[in-house]
């Protein structure tokens, strides 16, 4: 790895859910603050530390949306979430498809008739692939649209992936529709989807909303006569088929366009799999699941650091994206303890990368949002710590890294879609803002445009012929002058 012939590789290193707020029992600290981490806080000695605030502050963040910062498409239109989740699972998509993410939930029935989800998120329930087979192909009549069903493993989960097409007659299908799964709370109504206020095309999003609630009755009727899935059948406790995550897959602009830049993720999970199709870079699996990293955090992390290293130092690409889901597991796990120690261990797994000399590799270890241990929202809208190791960084003072700590870097607050930018900076790859080679502006220093050609003048075709000139065209008017 070496910056003699060109920029320096990135190495990107995201510990999922890292950041947490402080805890009695760890008297008053974070995790991270209380965990021993002697490579983490290596690091930001030899380096430079900063936060941020991923979506801005208090705004809670889910994993797809800073990660589509973190990778330089701050501004563009996200696709959703469910259009990743469809790339990742290998569902053909073409531009213009309506993807939305389908699950089951347990619920019970009010007096007023509407439903109230009683049952957690993720719950088993039994293969499923039947029920939704018998959906895949189903029509809508006053739409037109098609409505296709793609189960995913594990089938006991409830699952499925689905595809809106249009016929072509009613107009194409919009995605900008809401969720009728309240997603990981409990107690809250099964919702009705409604077309987003704002929407692009508010056409398209009020006849996708009309035809995916009718395919929701429609999916209730399928799943009622399955004894596994619809309960009593009556009244009372029974399970509902919901969406969320709606989107319009339309394709994004290349990675390596935007940046310059071959890139790849190392990670497990469908989302960052399709996060990796979607714009173009390469993916290599680490681990089994996000459910098993937890039983060898230090391992899956240690297996992708090496991996990455490797490319990096064969220059098959530029970027390299590692990202580790043991914390993130661990805080939701529920245990302060836990963490800690999850912590530690990804703290071990990093001393290989502290060991490559700070000359030969732009290093940032960070992580993509707070996950608060057992909390009732999930995520958590604090501030998030950074470090930035290389061979042009400004070391600062820090002698640790934490949430409290990294506030007094150098770095300062950054803006999470800052991130690509400077390290792109550091590694001598960014694009000079005052030249415009693309028809887009690049984030790092572009391969090439398109090459121009001489012409001979007798070759060019001929333009109107002009007017004869007057007075006023050689002179212009007083008030032309001024």
């Amino acid at each position: 790895m070496t910056g003699e012939s060109g920029p320096l590789p990135i190495l990107l290193v995201v510990l999922d859910g890292m950041a947490d707020r402080p805890y009695e029992e760890l008297d008053g600290r974070t995790p991270l603050e209380a965990a021993s981490t002697p490579t983490m806080d290596r690091l930001a000695r030899e380096g430079e530390s900063g936060f941020f605030y991923p979506l801005g502050p208090g705004r809670v963040p889910s994993t797809e949306l800073v990660h589509f910062r973190f990778f330089g498409y701050e501004g563009q239109p996200f696709p959703g979430r469910a259009c990743l989740e469809a790339l990742g699972a290998d569902v053909p998509c073409e531009a213009g498809d309506v993807f939305a993410f389908l699950a089951l939930r347990e619920v019970c029935r009010e007096p007023d008739g509407s439903y109230r989800v009683t049952g957690r998120y993720g719950e088993k329930f039994g293969d499923l692939s039947r029920g939704y087979t018998a959906l895949d192909g189903w029509e809508d009549g006053p739409s037109g649209y098609r409505f296709e069903v793609f189960p995913l493993d594990p089938l006991e989960r409830g699952e499925a992936i689905l595809r809106v097409r249009g016929s072509g007659t009613a107009g194409a299908p919009c995605g900008e529709v809401t969720d009728s799964d309240p997603f990981f709370f409990t107690g809250l109504p099964v919702l009705r989807p409604q077309p987003v206020l704002g929407a692009t095309r508010p056409k398209g999003a009020a006849l996708t909303a009309e035809a995916l609630n009718r395919f929701l009755s429609e999916a209730t009727d399928s799943m009622r006569g399955r004894e596994d899935v619809a309960g009593d059948g009556g009244d009372g406790f029974r399970r509902l088929v919901v969406s969320k995550w709606a989107g319009t897959y339309e394709p994004l602009l290349p990675f390596g366009e935007l940046t310059g830049l071959p890139g790849v993720i190392f990670a497990s999970g469908r989302m960052l799999r399709g996060m990796a199709r979607a714009l173009s870079m390469r993916f290599v699996p680490v681990g089994v699941s996000a459910e098993a990293s937890l039983e060898d955090p230090a391992g899956d992390l240690l297996e992708g650091l090496s991996k990455a290293l490797g490319l990096l130092s064969s220059g098959e690409v530029g970027f390299a994206h590692v990202h580790s889901k043991a914390a993130d597991e661990a805080s939701h796990a529920g245990e302060v303890n836990r963490k800690v120690e999850v912590i530690e261990e990804l703290d071990r797994a990093l001393s290989c990368v502290a060991e490559v000399s700070p000359d030969r590799l732009v290093l940032c270890v960070t992580s993509d949002h707070c996950t608060p241990v057992g909390g009732r929202t999930i995520h958590w809208g604090d501030s998030v710590p950074m470090l930035v190791r290389g061979p042009h960084v400004r070391v600062d003072s820090m002698e640790s890294f934490g949430e409290r700590a990294a506030t007094g870097g150098i770095l300062g607050q950054v803006g999470s879609g800052d991130l690509l930018p400077y390290l792109l900076c550091q590694a001598e790859a960014a694009h000079f803002l005052g030249a415009r080679p693309k028809p887009f502006t690049p984030l790092g220093i572009p391969g090439s445009g398109e090459p121009w050609s001489y012409e001979e003048a007798d070759a060019l075709p001929e333009g109107p012929e002009r007017p004869p000139r007057t007075p006023d065209d050689e002179h212009g008017t007083q008030g032309e002058r001024w």
